[in-house]
């Protein structure tokens, strides 16, 4: 540059001789392009008689993501009095961020996962064999617990376990502001009767927006393309979270299936000896003995929440004997080894134990029969199937007679006070164990009962009664159909008391949240609509609706209930009140139940521990009891087909 010149005049020269950017036009005809300083068209746009635009491209690195829960970024001023309530308080409040305006993504404070993480061990899935709860606890805790800084797999199942967690947390930053518990064992909140319906409308928000970003960072992420055991656990609990938008279709699901069976062959934790646990997983999707016993609970786990919502099991025969291999026995001959078992064996509590893995099997291959040949899209384009539905009774009939056949003489062989005797701890635990084995059946098989009776229900209504002139057989079919209503319906209603009867000695308010949910709403609507069709409800049904009620209440504490649902119940159980003068003879969780002891430190391991039998106690290989090889199969023999 010479010296005579400034530098700032050379500048501006080179600036002014830059050339500006081409224009759209002959940038999408892609030729090149001659524009004007003087804001005059180009000479192709001159020449072509079209209008000369130039519009100006972005350069630059994009704007950083607010990743921040607490005020990050200079959000648009919503109003004035909302710009003045932030700027008059500096305290860090979650809840007041939710607003997209305020923060697009959530980043968790590390005292928030810690609070998360160990509300998660009070829940079903803590000890699903994928979950792995320990080693992540030890990643998160060599991270100081912040969560950002894991790696991407991890921190998306970090998320998808914080998100699930909330639903029973009790932490300021969750539910919002008021009151809330001491802890979980908080006596004063969680107590027989308690409405604690606040808490789940009060955690909503918190909940959904953690869902979201949960929701958000695996999509990211594409853990549904890559099989691990963190991508599948992650879509294991992301199908859990999508499950209250009571969807069609369940992607989660069937991604978590693909990676298992993707993984089934490399990973430890799928071929040692917890076949039980993930049996009752396939009964949920699909609980830990030591590993295949676990799989087999949460395969049925998974077939429960599709039944009751009449969405089609995606757990295969083939997924089934996979983990659990084909020495499955019928239910007719499970029903017979039991006999002989109970009558000749003096350790008759490993009896459950024993029973849990077939029991398990058969209610998930029952679950996808039921979709298949009954209550399916397929099905109901066709003729009621007077033959699937025969045999499917027979089927609940043996599961019936099973569960009696086990659990009838368990209150007298261990009773209630038993369970707070600080003579025997160990005994203590058989006893806990023993209560959830019946807890779980009792359930599954009712799922099922409830799915067949809605599905008769609904063919008997649109099935009107035949004209006299019709020939025969057409009266013949509409007479076999009210029958098998009627017959369904019978049992239907014995199956409510016990399902009530179960719910009066429950494992614990997560499990009854989480795990039968959708369960406990469905027989409260059944109540109401066999109420609502005769006008009122005897003494001992009232007492079955304040039993169904006051569970809802206790549910409430993590979820939104129907609207108008306990209000509905409550009316029937306030007329015999005032009949009588007298609330019902018996309170809806009985003081000795399991209910007092909510929350506790987990006995044997935890609640998933209740599929294994406890060592030491017989010679039988260990957590395994086997039963007699008597007509082994794939659970299609015998006479209930």
């Amino acid at each position: 540059m010479p010296t005579n010149r400034s530098p700032i005049l050379h500048s501006q020269e080179i600036v002014k001789r830059k050339k500006p950017p081409a224009c759209d036009s002959c940038k999408a005809r892609r030729v090149l392009c001659h524009p004007t300083t003087d804001g005059s068209p180009c000479p192709r746009c001159f020449e072509k008689g079209t209008k000369c635009t130039t519009t100006p491209v972005a350069r630059g690195r994009p704007p950083k993501p607010n990743l921040g829960i607490v005020r990050s970024g200079t959000p648009e001023p919503l109003s004035a009095s909302a710009t003045t309530s932030e700027s008059a308080s500096e305290e860090p409040e979650i809840i007041s961020t939710l607003n997209p305006a305020l923060s697009s993504r959530l980043e968790l404070p590390p005292e928030l996962v810690y609070h998360l993480f160990e509300c998660f061990t009070h829940l079903p899935i803590y000890n699903h064999p994928m979950l792995v709860g320990d080693g992540l606890r030890e990643t998160l805790s060599a991270v100081s617990w912040q969560i950002q800084l894991l790696p991407p797999q991890l921190k998306v199942l970090a998320h998808c376990i914080a998100a699930l967690s909330a639903s029973i947390s009790f932490d300021h930053a969750i539910i919002g502001p008021g009151s809330k518990p001491a802890s979980l064992a908080d006596r004063s909140v969680f107590s027989p009767g308690a409405d604690l319906r606040d808490y789940g409308v009060r955690r909503t928000p918190m909940y959904r927006a953690l869902c979201a970003e949960a929701l958000r960072l695996a999509s990211e992420a594409d853990i549904y393309l890559e099989p691990s055991e963190a991508n599948a656990a992650s879509c294991f609990v992301l199908q859990l979270l999508e499950n209250d938008k009571e969807a069609k279709s369940r992607p989660w699901a069937v991604a978590y299936l693909s990676h298992i069976r993707a993984l089934y062959d490399s990973s430890p934790n799928m071929r040692t000896n917890n076949v039980a646990i993930w049996t009752g997983f396939l009964v949920r999707t699909f609980t830990r003995s030591k590993r295949t016993q676990s799989h087999m609970i949460f395969t049925a786990m998974d077939v429960m929440e599709t039944t009751i919502q009449r969405q089609p099991a995606l757990v295969s025969h083939h997924d089934q004997i996979l983990i659990t291999g084909k020495d499955i026995v019928s239910l007719e001959n499970l029903y017979g080894s039991i006999q002989s078992m109970m009558q000749v064996r003096k350790e008759q509590p490993l009896i459950p134990f024993a029973a849990m893995k077939p029991y398990m099997f058969h209610v998930t291959r029952l679950g996808r029969e039921l979709y298949e040949t009954i209550t399916g899209d397929f099905a109901r384009r066709h003729p009621l199937d007077e033959r699937a539905i025969t045999e499917f009774i027979a089927s609940l009939n043996y599961l019936h007679s099973i569960r009696s056949l086990v659990f009838d003489q368990e209150e007298q062989a261990y009773p209630g006070d038993s369970l707070f005797s600080p003579a025997d701890r160990r005994q203590r635990g058989v006893h806990l164990n023993l209560r959830s084995c019946a807890y779980i059946m009792a359930f599954s098989r009712a799922t099922l009962v409830l799915a067949l009776h809605r599905e008769l229900a609904r063919r008997f209504a649109l099935s009107p009664p035949p004209p006299t002139t019709a020939p025969p057989t057409e009266h013949w079919k509409a007479e076999r159909l009210a029958l098998l209503r009627c017959q369904v319906g019978e049992m239907a209603d014995l199956t409510v008391e016990d399902i009530a009867r179960s719910l009066r000695f429950m494992p614990s308010l997560p499990h009854m949240a989480h795990g039968q949910r959708w369960a406990v709403l469905g027989w409260a609507e059944f109540c109401l609509d066999e109420a609502d069709a005769k006008g009122s409800v005897t003494r001992e049904r009232a007492k079955t609706i304040e039993t169904l009620s006051k569970a809802l209440k206790l549910i409430g504490y993590s979820w939104l209930l129907p609207t108008g649902l306990i209000e509905r119940l409550d009316a029937y159980v306030v007329t015999h009140h005032s009949a009588s003068g007298n609330p019902l003879s018996f309170p809806a969780f009985s003081e000795d139940s399991m209910f007092v002891d909510m929350f506790p430190a987990p006995w044997d391991d935890n609640w998933m521990s209740m599929f294994m039998a406890p060592s030491g106690m017989g010679n039988e290989t260990e957590n395994e009891v086997a039963f007699p090889l008597v007509d082994y199969g794939y659970g299609y023999g015998g006479t209930v087909f």
